[in-house]
């Protein structure tokens, strides 16, 4: 019995988990805030990404309120086989843990706000 439970934990889809897999997402909130305060909820999107080890960075696919963005990750606080990083730029940073996707960004129209539930393929 154990060597079934450590057979399947060996090959759970987590533990392959590495630079260049690519994520799919679906958008759980996407709004902004204004500086007056006024908050705006947009459509929600699905969206990709994958983890480019030659650029270090979140790479995003194309379509999207993301289309070709790329965010660097953040050295010491990302750690790509263990499904959990930090990534920003200038105005923005991003946190995902095991699936779950949270970004954030702030400039002179206000702020961002998206979460997202996302999936390894």
């Amino acid at each position: 019995m154990k060597k079934l439970l450590i057979t399947l934990m060996l090959i759970s889809p987590f533990s392959f988990a590495d630079w260049g897999d690519v994520y799919y997402c679906q958008m759980t909130t996407h709004s902004t805030t204004s500086l007056e305060g006024v908050r705006t909820v947009y459509q929600l999107e699905k969206f990709q990404f994958k983890l480019d080890k030659t650029k270090n960075a979140v790479v995003y696919g194309k379509g999207g309120y993301f289309t070709k963005s790329v965010m660097v990750l953040r050295q010491g606080h990302s750690f790509p086989k263990r499904e959990k990083w930090y990534a920003k730029d200038m105005y923005a940073m991003l946190y995902f843990d095991n699936g779950k996707f949270l970004h954030v960004s702030t400039g002179s129209e206000g702020s961002k706000s998206i979460s997202a539930d996302c999936d390894k393929f």
